[in-house]
């Protein structure tokens, strides 16, 4: 079992080494006048800092039999989060970012872990305000409007 981690944390760490590396060429940029390989670039070094970490943690981690490792897999909570990616994507351009972005996180928050309505909200408006934040003011993105205009 920790072959199998192994290997698929190496490919991990190997395509984003090349995904990285293609991202460069393509100029990263800066954070006020980001080029084209901007995203690629730091989502590639995600990709590679988080299978370093897995790789860290397999290795630590004692071998046991697969039932173990996959018994609390809950398929049904997999399925809604499937889905309401989906639907996320499906309806992003005609209810616009803040709003498809908003649903998306009450669904993710409520039904996927279920905290309580005030958390549940106050997360929600929280994560979608960073990303507007972050995406709308800091990288000056546009992103889609909707038909209520926001």
């Amino acid at each position: 079992m920790r072959t199998t981690y192994l290997v698929a944390n190496v490919f991990w760490l190997v395509l984003s080494a090349a995904a990285a590396a293609e991202a460069w060429r393509l100029n990263v940029g800066g954070l006020h006048t980001p080029g084209p390989g901007f995203l690629p670039f730091y989502a590639a070094l995600l990709l590679g800092g988080l299978a370093l970490v897995a790789m860290v943690q397999d290795l630590k981690t004692a071998v046991g039999p697969a039932s173990t490792i996959w018994g609390d897999m809950r398929l049904g909570k997999m399925a809604v989060m499937l889905i309401s990616l989906f639907l996320y994507v499906a309806v992003l351009e005609r209810l616009g970012f803040l709003v498809a972005t908003f649903l998306l996180l009450l669904v993710l928050f409520r039904l996927l872990e279920p905290y309580r309505w005030t958390t549940v909200l106050f997360l929600s408006l929280a994560t979608m305000g960073a990303a507007y934040l972050f995406f709308v003011m800091l990288l000056d993105s546009r992103l889609p409007v909707g038909v209520f205009g926001i």
